[in-house]
């Protein structure tokens, strides 16, 4: 009897460790990369792939311990902000709103580490004394960051379809108790002019784009065809090389930047700035975003605009 009892006992444990035991998945390096959607080249059935607005903010993988840049930079997250995550490795976006990616650049790449709880947030005392100046200015980066989200959109693991891949990140929502982690919304559309009219949709809303995932795409490192953006227009960084004086109206002002991007094309970028922004213009050396429809026989963006700067630590490699 007593050999029984253990034999039972011995079985109960062991189903009970095989419940709880979380399921190993490889992982795959690097990262996945959209490649630009070509309407007048490319021919998809959209009804195969997972459609989701392209959110414009920082993005970041959180190894189920911290958050970290694409270039692998870490992100110096509140402790409060990452509270009861899964313990997974997710890709997501550092998001704050539509059109605000400077806000979003200036908190999550900010190095100011939090001293207190977020919880305290509201009860500061409105007089601080000398000594619990840094302490406050600290703890005011924490407040900055409840304007954020981790919107997760994939999980880098190998061999699993994208449909998978995101049916065990909703699962992972679910079970999370902190608002400040969500998953980006995925959803099907029956035909390209469905596409065109969500895109305009979300354009008019000052979204950036839609993103097509394949539902049966796996995780790759590197651009994959089966991954696409789909905007009005295309963008890239460019390094600036000169501030060049203004004439007319901007006289005394910056009138233009001497830019070259990564393939050595230079040229003029000299529209979408704001007054503010051509009194005090991007540095020497900085890389800023424009956008542009398209390229000349010479290889130089045609009709680019300036955007916003880049900052250093999000440059795409």
């Amino acid at each position: 009897m007593r050999d029984f009892l253990t034999a039972v006992c011995v079985f109960l444990i062991t189903a009970v460790s095989q419940v709880d035991a979380k399921p190993e998945y490889e992982l795959v390096d690097g990262l996945l990369l959209a490649k630009p959607y070509d309407r007048s080249q490319q021919e998809i059935n959209i009804t195969d792939y997972w459609v989701s607005e392209k959110l414009d903010g920082i993005r970041a993988r959180w190894d189920g311990t911290e958050l970290r840049t694409r270039n692998n930079n870490k992100i110096f997250a509140p402790a409060w902000f990452t509270a009861n995550w899964p313990k997974a490795t997710i890709d997501g976006e550092l998001w704050v709103a539509r059109g605000q990616f400077e806000l979003t650049a200036s908190i999550v790449l900010s190095k100011s580490i939090e001293k207190r709880s977020h919880s305290a947030v509201n009860s500061l005392s409105k007089t601080v004394s000398t000594a619990d100046a840094i302490t406050t200015k600290d703890f005011v980066s924490s407040e900055r960051w409840a304007k954020v989200k981790f919107m997760a959109f994939d999980m880098p693991i190998s061999g699993q379809p994208f449909s998978s891949r995101i049916n065990t990140l909703n699962r992972l929502n679910e079970a999370t108790p902190n608002p400040t982690f969500a998953v980006v919304p995925q959803f099907k559309l029956m035909s390209i002019g469905a596409l065109e009219e969500k895109l305009e949709q979300i354009t008019q809303k000052g979204g950036e784009g839609l993103m097509l995932h394949h539902e049966q795409a796996l995780y790759i490192s590197g651009r994959s065809n089966k991954l696409l953006k789909v905007k009005r227009f295309e963008d890239a960084e460019a390094k600036v090389l000169a501030v060049l004086p203004g004439k007319g109206r901007f006289k005394e002002m910056m009138g233009s930047l001497l830019v070259e991007t990564r393939e050595g094309i230079q040229f003029k970028l000299g529209t979408g700035f704001s007054e503010n922004e051509r009194q005090s213009p991007p540095a020497i050396g900085s890389w800023v975003t424009y956008k542009f429809y398209g390229l000349t026989k010479n290889g130089k963006p045609r009709f680019a605009s300036y955007l916003r700067t880049r900052p250093q630590s999000d440059l795409p490699n």
